[in-house]
């Protein structure tokens, strides 16, 4: 009975995407902490409720996704095109983890709940949809990446048209980016053979590297810049950042343009991840020790 507690667990746990859920939840924290620095409930049911929309989210699009995953070898033994969970508990799962998602947020306010609810449908009505038919469907997708911060900031009593706040979730918008198109690098071919609309049709691997590199230069200057001219106590982490933005685009470019291959440019996908991971900590960290040294 264990083994089998486990397997369901472990099952679930793939098809809500739990890692790609908590990193969602630490976006959303950072943004609650942009404008507060307060360990209440409001910053649980911020959690909580991101995390159970995202792994809602996760679960609905593998079932939308169904067909397309089956066609890939990247993504054909996920729970849904394996047939390891049925379609119909795929999209009971969906329900429910959604539904209670927004019950969580609803306690923090309309606007944290409308957040969650757009960036639901954002994500699995636009952008699996325009996937097929676009290769601009990387807007909406990016977009889904940016609005988790602004989540947070309004729970904590902000208001979403903030320049502070919308400066940090355009650099999280510009930040999802090169994970598309370093996917592409990796998996051009499956993509293709399932019918989505990429760069990959009109660039070849070369150009789509220099895209990334330059793109990921620009997001981080405009990060260093976000950094400088914000006057909360993330302007204390201006220095820093500058030198891991610096390490940052060494090791990157290194990665990215190593020809040993795709080991590199998974290495190259895990540290653009690590980088935001740990600007997210620096933020939250800058923010805690403020309310100590006051």
């Amino acid at each position: 009975m264990r083994n089998k507690d486990a397997g369901i667990i472990s099952l679930l746990a793939e098809l809500t995407k739990y890692k790609l859920s908590l990193a969602v939840v630490l976006s959303a924290v950072t943004g609650y902490f942009l404008n507060s620095n307060v360990f209440d409930s409001t910053l649980l049911t911020l959690a909580g409720g991101v995390f159970l929309l995202s792994s809602g989210a996760a679960a609905l699009n593998q079932y939308t996704e169904r067909n397309s995953d089956a066609l890939m070898e990247r993504t054909r033994y996920r729970p849904v095109p394996s047939k390891r969970i049925s379609e119909q508990a795929a999209i009971i799962v969906s329900i429910i983890l959604i539904i209670s998602g927004a019950l969580f947020l609803f306690r923090n306010g309309i606007m944290p709940l409308a957040l969650g609810l757009f960036n639901v449908i954002m994500y699995n009505l636009v952008y699996t949809r325009l996937k097929k038919k676009s290769l601009f469907s990387i807007i909406p997708g990016a977009l889904v990446g940016a609005i988790p911060p602004i989540i947070g900031y309004t729970s904590a009593g902000g208001s979403m048209d903030h320049p502070y706040i919308l400066a940090f979730s355009a650099f999280m918008f510009l930040w999802q980016l090169p994970h598309f198109w370093l996917l592409l690098i990796k998996y051009g071919k499956e993509y293709r053979r399932a019918g989505f609309a990429t760069i990959s049709n009109y660039l070849d691997e070369k150009q789509i590297r220099i895209l990334i590199f330059f793109w990921a230069l620009f997001s981080s200057a405009f990060l260093s810049l976000f950094f400088m001219l914000s006057n909360t106590p993330g302007n204390s982490l201006f220095v820093p950042v500058s030198v891991l933005n610096l390490i940052f685009i060494l090791l990157f470019h290194r990665l990215l343009f190593a020809d040993r291959g795709t080991s590199e440019i998974r290495g190259a996908f895990t540290l653009i991840n690590a980088f935001s991971l740990i600007i997210m900590i620096l933020l939250i960290g800058a923010s805690i020790l403020n309310k100590i040294q006051n």
